[in-house]
């Protein structure tokens, strides 16, 4: 077991590298094909650079070339990815689900995951193609994979949670939630169902409460500032993917 947690975390480490250029590359633009480079210097990057979480720490944080101070994303997103593929492994083996088409299905749940949350808190934006793209998956998956009865409970989730987001919109006029928020939480209840759903907007809300309530004590933000809120959604849905069932479980066993 311990050998394979540690080849997913070097697998996610990977990915997340890869992560960070769709994170810089897409929000500008730009094609994620071809070598990276330095933002500052623009001069190509060699292997050696390019060594995920290592190769940020080896070079004290800073270009070779360039001697500039690199970005914190590059390691957190790197070892943030790598610790929910070695968890998503962990989840499914003990739950007894683990399947090539699950695992794989997860992970890339999981990158989107990363890419939306990332790009939300840097730019306050949600990039719906990839979210649009994780739905049209879950929907397959849902549909050959899971029974009858869940696949249209995971379907009403989906558009429950998408129309109640939705109402937020509306009343507000767009200053309570933005259209991008619709668009996440129709993949997060297609991949959930019903409960688990439910469990994950209760996590979503209350962590952005206390962050942004944590942020105006410490003079970060005033009242009436917006907080990007996809990666408490993004929060919530991860923990209740891997966890959600017991979390109802201990739910329910207080309140009955």
């Amino acid at each position: 077991m311990v050998f394979y947690l540690i080849l997913f975390f070097i697998l996610g480490s990977v990915v997340g590298s890869f992560l960070n250029v769709v994170v810089d590359r897409v929000t500008i633009g730009e094609s994620i094909m071809g070598r990276s480079y330095c933002d500052y210097c623009r001069v190509k990057l060699s292997s050696i650079d390019l060594v995920p979480i290592v190769s940020f720490a080896t070079l004290g944080a800073k270009c070779r070339h360039c001697n500039k101070q690199l970005s914190w994303q590059y390691p957190i997103v790197e070892t943030i990815t790598a610790t929910l593929f070695a968890l998503a492994f962990w989840v499914l083996v003990q739950g007894g689900g683990l399947s090539i088409v699950t695992l794989l299905f997860w992970l890339l749940l999981l990158s989107v995951s990363v890419v939306v949350a990332v790009v939300d808190f840097k730019f306050q934006l949600i990039p719906t193609s990839f979210v649009y793209a994780a739905s049209f998956v879950s929907l397959f998956y849902n549909y050959f994979v899971l029974p009858s009865p869940i696949f249209v409970d995971h379907l009403l989730a989906a558009f429950g949670v998408a129309a109640f987001f939705l109402l937020i919109v509306l009343v507000t006029r767009g200053r309570g939630m933005g259209q991008g928020d619709i668009v996440l939480v129709f993949l997060i209840g297609m991949v959930l169902g019903i409960e688990a759903t439910v469990a994950a907007m209760f996590l979503a809300f209350l962590t952005g409460a206390v962050i942004s309530v944590l942020l105006i004590l410490a003079g970060r933000k005033k009242f009436g500032n917006t907080v990007p809120f996809a990666p408490f959604l993004i929060f919530g849905f991860i923990f209740c993917l891997y966890w959600g069932k017991d979390l109802l479980g201990w739910y329910f066993k207080v309140l009955y």
